[in-house]
């Protein structure tokens, strides 16, 4: 257990997105099935995690009230829990986060900028203005470039400042996504925050240690 604690502490390989990309899979049929199961496990797995996350937020500071006297501890109990489990598996988690802000935040914020909101939709999210997608446009580009290093074939290692920043992050993230949307979106600037540092960091540490790398025998 203590190993595993300095484990966290310790730069961590970062799992890559897809290991066997652009190489000879020599794998047999059945290696492949019990990697792709391993996979869909992981994505349902970190799907409820980010859900018992999202649930704990939306609930506090009130606390879940299907718990009747014991809302503000379950709803805390709940943001504990989630934030133990997302600490823990930012390495395996990471590379996806350009990904999921690529594929289904851009597109749509690109065609609320082309289109226009629709403000009979019962969608939140639909009924941005084109001010607003701008700005969540800006946000998910920079997000994508400061999280950019964990994709590849040879990811970043994650730090243990990556995994507080990151787990920030989504939290902070989960709670925009369940708060409305105005001007100025504190959870937004802080996540984007704690991201650009967690970078700053990570450039810093390498800028230090190339020069040894590179110094002659």
């Amino acid at each position: 257990m203590h190993k595993r604690l300095r484990r966290l502490w310790e730069p961590t390989p970062t799992a890559p997105f897809n290991p066997y990309a652009g190489r000879d899979d020599r794998r047999t049929v059945s290696a492949k099935v019990v990697s792709g199961l391993r996979l869909g496990g992981g994505l349902v797995a970190g799907f409820l995690v980010v859900a018992l996350a999202s649930a704990a937020v939306s609930s506090l500071p009130a606390g879940a009230p299907a718990f009747g006297q014991y809302a503000l501890l379950a709803s805390w109990g709940m943001l504990v829990l989630s934030t133990i489990l997302v600490f823990w598996t930012v390495n395996w988690w990471a590379p996806y986060v350009p990904a999921f802000f690529f594929f289904p935040a851009i597109p749509k914020t690109l065609a609320l900028i082309l289109i226009g909101p629709n403000p009979h939709s019962s969608i939140p999210s639909n009924r941005l203005t084109r001010s607003e997608a701008t700005e969540l446009l800006v946000y998910c580009v920079a997000v994508i470039a400061l999280t950019w290093r964990f994709v590849g074939h040879r990811p970043a290692p994650t730090t243990f400042v990556d995994r507080l920043a990151l787990t920030f992050f989504v939290l902070v993230t989960l709670k925009q996504v369940v708060t409305v949307y105005h001007w100025p979106p504190v959870p937004l600037i802080s996540g984007l925050a704690a991201l650009l540092i967690a970078y700053w960091i990570s450039r810093k540490a390498r800028a230090q240690t190339l020069p040894i790398a590179s110094a002659p025998g």
